[in-house]
């Protein structure tokens, strides 16, 4: 994350929904994605990390749905290899960005602040969260909480860059 490239891709997709960024992260994710799948039986349920409504509207977008988005829309295999779920997980508690936080404070931040609105939707599934930064993998691993909570059967996680 802390080469210039890798940061203005994930700067550009965060911040600004950038669609260029968002197709060349997508290419980028692709591959892993088809590598996860081929090793699954049935197709994954791809879930990206949800956004609390306030930052949403904060934003105008949710940066990993544009990444996941971008990632199928990329290759037809992915497309097909995978069932997206957008709202599997919701963000039940605004909480500060974690960017300047420290690690403790990070998981302290996270706990608690996703559920699964559908279980019906991830039980018995694998499921593959998608994230566009991690650093200590607090969100990833709040996000697995939650789908293993609701009966996931496993959960991969997969960021763009890790910090």
């Amino acid at each position: 994350y802390h080469a210039e490239e890798a940061q203005a891709l994930v700067w550009e997709l965060k911040y600004y929904g950038n669609k260029r960024a968002a197709a060349l992260a997508g290419e980028i994710l692709s591959e892993e994605l088809l590598a996860i799948a081929s090793e699954e039986l049935g197709r994954p349920l791809l879930v990206p990390v949800p956004m609390h409504k306030t930052r949403r509207r904060e934003r105008g977008h949710n940066q990993t749905e544009l990444l996941c988005e971008s990632a199928l829309g990329f290759s037809e295999l992915s497309s097909k290899a995978y069932d997206y779920a957008p709202h599997a997980l919701t963000r039940i508690k605004h909480t500060p960005e974690q960017q300047k936080l420290d690690r403790t404070t990070r998981l302290k931040n996270v706990a608690g602040s996703m559920q699964v609105e559908n279980p019906e939707l991830v039980e018995g599934r694998v499921c593959v969260v998608v994230d566009d930064v991690t650093t200590t993998g607090a969100t990833l691993n709040e996000a697995e909480r939650a789908l293993k909570a609701a009966g996931a059967r496993r959960v991969h996680t997969l960021a763009l860059a890790q910090s």
